[in-house]
């Protein structure tokens, strides 16, 4: 089984979850960790150790955040030493609802190669499209 963790800088992470859940419902096993001023980074990796470590052995964790580099996703990089956690930076609306939609259709290792390059797809300059399809 797959699970999901959102970690990002502020409730980014939390309101991706709430806008996921609008689309989609509440039917799949995503949790959200927000990071903000007032916590420490020993309390954030002990939040997302918590969520790792439950009762599921056989889990697969994938853990979406926000910018390369960020703290919070160097701080979730530590929990790769485990096979079974997985970490990709640069989440968006629509990476997540494309990995929800087809979690259960291919292993972690392509799930995350196909939905990175989906999402990657997904960005567009919509002038410059729109300039190319009318007519001059």
């Amino acid at each position: 089984m797959k699970k999901f963790i959102i970690a990002s800088h502020g409730n980014l992470a939390k309101e991706l979850k709430n806008s996921v859940q609008m689309i989609m419902g509440n039917t799949y096993e995503m949790d959200a960790v927000c990071m903000d001023p007032e916590r420490t980074m020993d309390s954030i990796k002990e939040e997302i150790n918590e969520k790792l470590n439950n009762e599921d052995t056989n889990a697969e964790y994938i853990i979406l955040t926000d910018v390369l580099g960020g703290s919070i996703a160097n701080l979730s990089a530590e929990f790769t030493r485990d096979s079974n956690v997985h970490v990709v930076t640069g989440f968006n609306l629509s990476l997540v609802l494309e990995m929800l939609s087809l979690k259960d259709a291919m292993s972690t290792k392509d799930l995350i190669e196909h939905c990175v390059h989906q999402a990657k797809n997904g960005i567009v300059y919509v002038n410059e499209v729109l300039s190319k399809s009318i007519p001059k």
